[in-house]
């Protein structure tokens, strides 16, 4: 979702879907769940609401950001999941299993979970 992030704490943001369920009152006032309603619109919140997957091209940038810090000897930091939860327990496991193969498959990025 984003190359260079502007979140100060991490250099790029990975979303592999969107959507997640509020599971206590720290969720009460999430910025994702924001965002859907106000800008991007792709998947509603909640329980029983359907999980949206990202694009393959999206897929495709953590890839990217490796072969560039393989290359740059550096190891940047990569914010996955700040429009959904990674253990989300209606997230289909095969997605969760696509994203913990593609975090064995980048050695040079730091993932954030």
């Amino acid at each position: 979702m984003a190359e260079f992030s502007k979140i100060e704490w991490t250099d790029h943001t990975f979303n592999p879907w969107i959507g997640c369920t509020k599971v206590s009152p720290a969720c009460d006032n999430c910025y994702a769940e924001n965002l859907m309603g106000t800008r991007y619109g792709r998947a509603k919140w909640g329980a029983g609401e359907a999980r949206v997957r990202t694009a393959a091209s999206n897929w495709s940038q953590p890839r990217k950001w490796d072969r560039q810090a393989a290359k740059a000897r550096t190891r940047p930091f990569v914010f996955c999941a700040s429009l959904a939860d990674v253990f989300d327990n209606e997230v289909d496991p095969e997605w969760r299993r696509d994203l913990f193969n593609l975090i064995e498959e980048t050695p040079n990025l730091v993932w954030l979970l």
